[in-house]
């Protein structure tokens, strides 16, 4: 009896001890509803506030949400498993951390995505043994939010601080020195080239110039330089050799003089092919190094063959002209020339004069000085003949150079004259003729304006700009030759040439401009029209069959969405772009179709090979449609299923992470 007595009296007194005992009261997963959610009031509100202020910083560093939860307990469910399906639950991302905390049953879980750690895991494992669970264990619940908070926070921070207590002076005076050092290398380097070209164009003028051979062992620069050069010698040779062949043919007759002629006229040809290659050089149209040194060297070869042939007659040229055997009968005739253009002076002046009184002085720029010009070679003549007959009556030794310079000497001077009164008279026809054509080219280039005008109001033009100041231009020198026609008309005419061809060329490239881009508009549609088909197509595809199509052909089909967006925004701004993007889009979509095509195939057989052929097709079909899913297809496509029997798909799947691949952990403490 004393024995159950006893029992009896403990039975109630542990029944006592149980209802009186604190217990710890489970709590589910449930949604978290701020970032700081004290279920076991084991914060006071100072505590609160820090953990708050704490979590609030890691956002403001980061853009990191650590979302903080006391409870009592997690049974029946583990720390982590309670952890991530309260993730799933508050529809936590890829930057949101969470730390769960039962304190009743001294438990916890520590989960961090690898976005929002910086993707070290062994930093997070860290932070929850170091720093969380010994405040954990010391029961400093507010003490393990803000290590979590400040552990996530240091993450993020960089390793450099003290960078900036660097003195910036050492520095400066280093970048100075540096500076300097540049700028005087550039010096030393600038004066080292120029020296360097020097010898090379010295070098250069000693290889034979008619040997492309010998020229291709000369730098390119140096080339170029003597190219100039030669050219200009050349052309006032060949300028010079003209000159004498004139006088010489009315002396002797031209067949006696035809070799001279050939030699002259052979080496005007050659040397003009030398001035358009040199012009082309001289473009703004660039040439390779390769094509440049090709075209140089044909100048220089050009010009010095052309050089080398006016050589060839120069002394059978000077034994035909023996000035001093002939010099008495050459002085005779000058003198002669000399009274027949200076008879021509006093009529020049007549005509200049009443050009100026029907003219703008700038119409009559290039002759105002002819007539004062030719006096002044006529005097020159005269002093070289007077000059010459006196060496012609006292034959002194070593003076015949200077006789054949007087005769040459006055032969040049009277020819210019004669050259320079001729012009007076060629001007006041030129400037008649271009008075009588004035008014057709006027009308001619107003057309062009009016075509301008056209093409800009139409617009989408790359040269726009360009096109409305040739325009502009075009109107500008219409305007002065209407004003200023009867006084400078071949300024004005001159003027209009210019402003037409200019004209003419930027509405040329215009029509080839609107040809190109209608082309490029038709294509942009046909383009436009197969990407369009083909995604839509595709995307009918995937949404008939969303229960088997994996995640690869639908990354392909959003590229081509994304890609054909691209092609329409691109149209206006930049339609060849535009053509890309859609091309890029049709492509896109034939990939996805076939990725796709390759998932519903997939999916069939593991149908068939989980039923063996039995079983409603109506269900394989509405499995294959995502209209339900269930796991007898899991494994057998790309994307798997999840879940247990038939479930219907209509409202989207889960929420959120399901808690895999997370960092960190839990357990208790």
């Amino acid at each position: 009896m004393r024995l159950a007595r006893l029992f009896s009296l403990l039975a109630a007194i542990l029944t006592v001890a149980t209802l009186v005992a604190p217990t710890a009261t489970a709590e589910p997963p449930f949604r978290l509803p701020d970032y700081v959610t004290d279920n076991a009031g084991v914060l006071n509100d100072k505590q609160l506030s820090d953990v708050q202020k704490a979590v609030d910083r890691l956002y403001s560093d980061r853009h990191v949400r650590l979302w903080v939860v006391f409870v009592d307990s997690f049974a029946p469910k583990g720390a982590v498993s309670w952890a991530q399906d309260t993730r799933v639950v508050s529809d936590l991302g890829d930057q949101d951390a969470i730390l769960a905390v039962a304190t009743g049953e001294r438990s916890y879980a520590f989960l961090v995505p690898p976005a929002a750690a910086g993707g070290s895991s062994t930093k997070v494992d860290d932070i929850r043994r170091d720093k969380i669970e010994p405040a954990l264990r010391g029961n400093d619940w507010a003490g393990a939010a803000i290590a979590a908070a400040n552990g996530l926070a240091a993450l993020g921070a960089s390793s450099g601080g003290t960078a900036a207590s660097i003195s910036w002076v050492p520095v400066l005076i280093i970048a100075a020195l540096i500076l300097l050092a540049i700028v005087l290398l550039i010096l030393w380097s600038r004066h080292r080239k120029r020296k360097r070209h020097e010898a090379e164009v010295a070098a250069a003028k000693r290889v034979d110039p008619t040997d492309p051979n010998a020229l291709a062992s000369v730098p390119v620069d140096a080339l170029d330089e003597l190219s100039r050069s030669i050219v200009v010698d050349v052309d006032n040779a060949v300028r010079t050799s003209n000159n004498e062949l004139e006088l010489a043919a009315e002396e002797f007759g031209p067949q006696q003089t035809e070799p001279f002629a050939k030699a002259v006229e052979n080496a005007r040809i050659t040397l003009k092919q030398a001035f358009n290659v040199r012009q082309q050089l001289d473009d703004a149209v660039p040439e390779t190094p390769a094509q440049r040194r090709d075209l140089l060297t044909r100048v220089v070869v050009a010009a010095a063959r052309a050089n080398r042939e006016l050589e060839t007659q120069t002394q059978s040229f000077q034994q035909l002209r023996d000035l001093v055997i002939n010099a008495p009968d050459r002085l005779d005739a000058l003198t002669q020339q000399l009274v027949d253009v200076t008879a021509r002076i006093e009529p020049s002046q007549q005509k200049l004069t009443q050009l100026h009184s029907e003219f703008a002085d700038s119409a009559l720029a290039s002759v105002a000085r002819n007539v004062n010009a030719a006096k002044e070679r006529l005097a020159f003549a005269d002093e070289s003949i007077t000059r010459g007959r006196e060496l012609v009556a006292k034959p002194v030794a070593g003076k015949q150079g200077e006789l054949i310079d007087s005769v040459r000497g006055a032969e040049s001077a009277l020819q210019q004259a004669s050259s320079m009164l001729a012009a007076v008279d060629s001007a006041a026809s030129d400037i008649r003729k271009a008075v009588s054509t004035l008014p057709a080219a006027i009308t001619d280039i107003q057309n062009g304006i009016n075509q301008a005008a056209t093409q800009l109001a139409q617009g989408s033009l790359a040269n726009a700009a360009e096109l409305s100041a040739a325009r502009d231009a075009a109107v500008k020198a219409v305007t002065a030759a209407q004003s200023a026609g009867a006084t400078d008309p071949l300024g004005a005419f001159t003027q209009l040439t210019e402003a037409d061809a200019h004209l003419d060329r930027l509405l040329a490239a215009v029509a080839e401009e609107r040809e190109a881009a209608e082309r490029l508009s038709r294509s942009y549609d046909q383009a436009l029209f197969a990407a369009q088909s083909r995604v839509r197509s595709v995307s009918d595809y995937v949404d008939t069959r969303r229960g088997s199509v994996g995640p690869e052909a639908r990354t392909r089909l959003n590229e081509a969405v994304r890609q054909l967006e691209a092609a329409q925004s691109k149209k206006k701004s930049n339609i060849t772009e535009a053509i890309a993007h859609a091309n890029g889009a049709s492509l896109l979509a034939a990939q996805a179709q076939q990725l796709a095509n390759e998932d519903v195939q997939s999916a069939q057989r593991a149908y068939m090979n989980h039923y063996g052929g039995v079983g409603r097709s109506s269900d394989m079909g509405a499995v294959i449609g995502g209209i339900i899913l269930g796991n007898i297809l899991s494994g057998g496509m790309r994307g798997g299923m999840r879940g247990g029997g038939w479930t219907s798909t209509t409202f989207g799947g889960s929420q959120g992470s399901s808690g895999g691949g997370m960092f960190g952990g839990g357990g208790r403490f």
